[in-house]
């Protein structure tokens, strides 16, 4: 059996721009065609700052469509809770993500970094996070660590076991 795997316990995320297939030509492009057709892929690269003018204008008045003829590919690494955010608000792009259905999960933990305030107060809506009593970011690392541990020890034996990944 292989050794077991040392958890990493982080409190940052990663986003790194893979690949980008885009450039401002073609935001130009698209922009153009609403009102030069297909006579705007001549007007390309003839006028910089009437171009310039036209991206920042897009961009201020929150013209969409135009950007939609890009493309760009990222790589997020994220706790779960932030990924629930990007799917639940999710508009205008895809995501994959890594499987434990076809992979075993590597042991990379969340935790809150030691800025972090932990304390909400107030309602729903209307409230504010503040810096917890002393030792609290310290008793919340250890007990998510403790907590990790256990997890990512049973998945780990389930395994061996011979349960399929994905359950």
């Amino acid at each position: 059996m292989p050794e077991p795997l040392e958890p990493t316990f982080r409190s940052s995320m990663t986003v790194e721009l893979v690949k980008h297939t885009a450039s401002d030509a073609d935001v130009l492009f698209a922009a153009r065609v609403s009102t030069a057709g297909e006579q705007s892929l001549n007007e390309i690269g003839k006028d910089p700052e009437r171009s310039k003018g036209l991206i920042n204008y897009l961009m201020r008045e929150r013209h969409g469509s135009p950007w939609e003829h890009t493309s760009m590919t990222f790589l997020i690494s994220a706790p779960i809770f932030v990924f629930r955010e990007f799917h639940r608000h999710r508009a205008g792009w895809s995501y994959n993500e890594s499987s434990g259905r076809y992979r075993e999960l590597e042991p990379v933990f969340y935790w809150p970094s030691a800025d972090r305030k932990l304390v909400q107060q107030g309602k729903p809506g209307h409230y504010t996070f503040v810096d917890g009593p002393p030792g609290m970011h310290d008793f919340t690392c250890v007990q998510m660590e403790i907590a990790y541990r256990e997890a990512y020890s049973a998945y780990e034996q389930m395994l061996a076991a011979g349960v399929a990944r994905e359950v």
